[in-house]
């Protein structure tokens, strides 16, 4: 099964016209720096404050397809929130109507979001928001790569990078609470990683692919989102493992972290204070330094 990043010729145009409407639904999304746009195998999702904000897709007459989940679309009130409950009947409650409504309430839609999303999927949008450089998020490799994987049940690497010469990177991001990181044995994290290296070893030429793909459709996008993250590499190399980002400690916490990181670059066979697992208190201080890419070319 093919590594797919990118939109048909007639998908891109709809998004163009789309852009060039000034108040259309799609140059609300697209300028918006808080969103995050994934490219998928002619489908465009849109995140924001790490959920799905949007599911784009064609139909057979190329139709623009817009899917939003039924618990964003509820709006509530900014006078009283309450709703009277008869005894077989709930009074009407504001919700969005249509993608005109989803553009006049886009900012109501958004908070409500963030109340669905955790941490860790937050920080991983915030760092994707926020450095150009990462050109994907919730990459679900066996998903994508075997016919009959299911999509729901896969692990999901956090993002993917490529620097400004073309190293292709992938990152998992875990918050410091998170039992994956540490263990007695073997944390479960190093599992992860190892199958993540195993998956890019076996379908590295695809996945290369894939993203060369994806940055020949931000040159040909229109918007902010696009234009701040398209580059002309005339080569893209992929980067043989994951790294790791730990965040989300504070000092106490860190008093622990010398622990917590040897059981797992002994697990993974990583040296000791290797620049593959990254550690911060605070995940926003990793966009004011260049943290991320240490140690590459």
């Amino acid at each position: 099964m093919k590594f797919t990043r990118t939109l048909s010729p007639t998908f891109i145009a709809a998004l163009n016209d789309l852009y060039a409407r000034e108040k259309s639904w799609w140059r609300t999304i697209v300028d918006d720096k808080d969103i995050f746009i994934l490219i998928r195998n002619n489908e465009v999702r849109v995140q924001a404050s790490g959920g799905l904000l949007l599911q784009i897709n064609q139909d057979g007459q190329n139709n623009l397809i817009c899917r939003m989940h039924e618990d964003y679309l509820s709006l509530r009130s900014e006078k009283n929130p309450y709703v009277t409950l008869e005894k077989m009947s709930t009074a009407p409650i504001k919700r969005v109507e249509g993608l005109k409504g989803f553009v006049k309430h886009y900012a109501k839609i958004k908070r409500r979001i963030n109340i669905f999303t955790g941490k860790e999927r937050k920080a991983v949008q915030y760092l994707a928001n926020n450095i150009p450089q990462i050109v994907d998020i919730e990459i679900g490799f066996e998903g994508e790569l075997k016919e009959n994987a299911s999509k729901k049940s896969v692990p999901r690497i956090d993002m993917a990078a490529i620097t400004d010469n073309g190293t292709l990177l992938f990152f998992e991001v875990k918050l410091f609470d998170n039992s994956e990181i540490r263990s007695k044995k073997t944390p479960k994290v190093v599992g992860q990683l190892q199958k993540y290296k195993k998956l890019l070893s076996q379908n590295g030429d695809d996945i290369i692919t894939g993203y060369k793909e994806q940055l020949n459709i931000y040159n040909q996008l229109r918007g902010s989102f696009f234009k701040q993250r398209a580059r002309n590499l005339n080569e893209i190399a992929l980067f043989p493992h994951a790294r790791l980002i730990i965040t989300g400690f504070d000092a106490s916490q860190r008093d622990m972290l010398p622990t917590v990181r040897k059981g797992i670059e002994k697990g993974v066979g990583w040296k000791e204070g290797s620049k593959e697992l990254i550690a911060t208190g605070d995940f926003k201080s990793l966009t004011k330094r260049n943290r991320l890419f240490l140690g590459l070319q």
